[in-house]
């Protein structure tokens, strides 16, 4: 959900989905997961009018959704994700869902995640929520993750093992594209549009070491305490230069194999 998300909307969201898709069971699985059994399973109404469809049940609904929540965003979080929100607002409430959620178009993650599934890297997948999660609400570790997911592809097409590397991630896509052929050196004068080619293949490069650069500048890693703010606009633009690069490289890794 957006930081600056209006709390009112989101608990009028909220409600609206619990109403839908919460029964006894999922009711009291959250009470348990917010510590707020007694205050679910204690209601003089909520259960009985949802058990019997009485009309009240909505009102109950609203009544208890903040009591659960409070001014706690770790709950709003953990309620959030428990109804799953995001997905229901987008199928049936998408008014609510571009006030709440929508910040502009963003390169859809499922395809890089399929095409590296069936290449076996398992560390892509947890980048990718990392990225759908920090997206609205924390842009730096969006972009951290990016670069992550970056490296991840990068290490797999080199087949390189583990999480640490001594190389920087500028070497690692030089190396990268000699793997997969795409080493801007390698094109033949020949080759029509080669100059353009050529061009594209460095700027594949360049972007990668930029993603890594807005990392190291605003993004989480290296120990940082602080970092900037950077604008989700300006956020989205480094995550699906990413996103659009990794899921190529995953894509000719492929074929390639």
């Amino acid at each position: 959900m957006k930081k600056d998300a209006n709390r009112n909307k989101a608990i009028l969201a909220l409600k609206r989905a619990m109403v839908a898709t919460l029964d006894d069971t999922k009711w009291r699985e959250l009470g348990y997961l917010t510590d707020s059994i007694e205050l679910i399973s204690g209601h003089p109404r909520l259960l009985r009018s949802l058990y019997w469809g009485d009309e009240d049940y909505e009102g109950n609904v609203l009544s208890v959704i903040p009591r659960i929540i409070g001014d706690d965003r770790e709950k709003m979080r953990i309620v959030e994700e428990f109804v799953g929100l995001e997905d229901w607002l987008r199928e049936n409430d998408p008014v609510l869902y571009v006030e709440l959620y929508d910040i502009g178009e963003m390169v859809p993650l499922e395809v890089v995640e399929e095409a590296a599934t069936k290449l076996d890297i398992v560390e892509l997948n947890k980048h990718a929520a990392r990225i759908r999660r920090g997206i609205r609400e924390d842009p730096e570790q969006a972009i951290g993750s990016a670069k992550e997911l970056l490296e991840t592809v990068l290490k797999a097409i080199l087949g390189i093992e583990g999480e640490q590397s001594s190389e920087e991630i500028s070497a690692l896509i030089k190396k990268a594209q000699k793997r997969l052929d795409l080493d801007p050196k390698s094109i033949s004068e020949d080759v029509p549009g080669a100059t353009t080619i050529k061009r594209t293949l460095s700027n594949l490069g360049q972007i990668v070491t930029g993603v890594a650069e807005v990392r190291n500048l605003y993004g989480t890693g290296h120990g940082r305490h602080h970092s900037s703010e950077l604008e989700i606009a300006h956020a989205r633009l480094v995550v699906n230069a990413a996103i659009t690069i990794a899921t190529f490289l995953v894509e000719v890794a492929r074929e390639r194999s």
